[in-house]
């Protein structure tokens, strides 16, 4: 038993059936003229070698990773603090540490001193207030610490200030007499001014109206009060009438009652009946008011 022959192998031979085979012409395994050799299967041997593609390029710079921006972050907060310490805190130490010499206020006035301790960085401080007969109210009277002391920059320098001469308080003195006013005045330390006189319909004659300064009023001592003293009420004034051919009498009898004061004098005018009014002083239409005086001149 012979082997089979290979497929496209020309040549005679048997089938598995025993029967002859016959021989079919095959075309040769030949290449087309018209495949270009480039199309040819290549040759392992001839194709170039392979190439690892290259690394893509790394970018150049800095690398800013947790590290560097610790550094820099740390770096900046130095940067900070130093600048802190020099430009704030240190001056400022340095400042309130430095020593000044006090100057002199006493004899100033409280707005003087105040701006004379400015210039020196220092500060005042009003602790009290004193009476003074030397130095006139509002004047710095003392100071502590004194003048030429050295001290730090800052303190406050604690004056006194003068509330001028010891005061005292002036009485009331309304609806008293001058010479009780008077007598009071004394009594507080002060003394009697103008005495002026006006009318009142509210004040009794010769008794105070006001006074200036007022009650309760404090001032200084040995200061003059003025006081206002009362002539009684407004008086009124009348047109005085003709009063001739009246009766003298009868006539002066009217006017006293009002509060003049009359006066009966003889005439030697002929002509009008006795005990009549012949003429009169200030005539008549003159404006007259109580206690001005009248004369009546009648005919015996």
């Amino acid at each position: 038993m012979g082997e089979p022959d290979a497929p496209g192998r020309a040549g005679a031979g048997t089938d598995t059936m025993g029967e002859p085979l016959t021989e079919t012409p095959t075309q040769p395994d030949e290449l087309p003229d018209a495949m270009a050799p480039e199309l040819l299967p290549a040759d392992p041997a001839d194709a170039p070698p392979d190439v690892a593609p290259a690394p893509p390029e790394r970018r150049r710079g800095i690398r800013f990773n947790w590290i560097t921006g610790t550094l820099v972050l740390s770096g900046l907060a130095l940067l900070v603090g130093f600048l802190i310490v020099n430009l704030i805190l240190m001056p400022s130490l340095t400042r309130q540490g430095a020593e000044v010499r006090v100057p002199e206020v006493v004899g100033l006035s409280e707005r003087e001193a105040e701006r004379l301790l400015a210039a020196e960085d220092l500060k005042l401080s009003k602790i009290s207030e004193q009476w003074s007969p030397d130095v006139p109210r509002g004047f710095i009277t003392a100071q502590e610490p004194s003048a030429g002391g050295v001290v730090k920059r800052g303190r406050r320098i604690s004056v006194v200030v003068s509330l001028g001469a010891q005061g005292t308080t002036v009485p009331l003195l309304d609806g008293v007499t001058a010479r009780q006013a008077e007598i009071q005045l004394e009594g507080a330390g002060l003394k009697i001014g103008r005495i002026a006189r006006a009318y009142s319909d509210q004040v009794g004659k010769d008794l105070v109206i006001a006074s200036d300064p007022p009650g309760e009023t404090m001032v200084e001592q040995e200061t003059a009060v003025d006081v206002l003293v009362s002539m009684g009420p407004t008086p009124r004034s009348f047109v005085l009438p003709r009063l001739a051919g009246r009766d003298a009498v009868s006539s002066a009898r009217g006017l006293r009652d009002q509060g003049f004061y009359v006066a009966l004098r003889e005439s030697d005018r002929p002509g009008e009946r006795s005990g009549a009014i012949v003429t009169q002083e200030p005539p008549a239409g003159r404006r007259v008011a109580p206690r001005d005086s009248i004369v009546l001149f009648y005919q015996p």
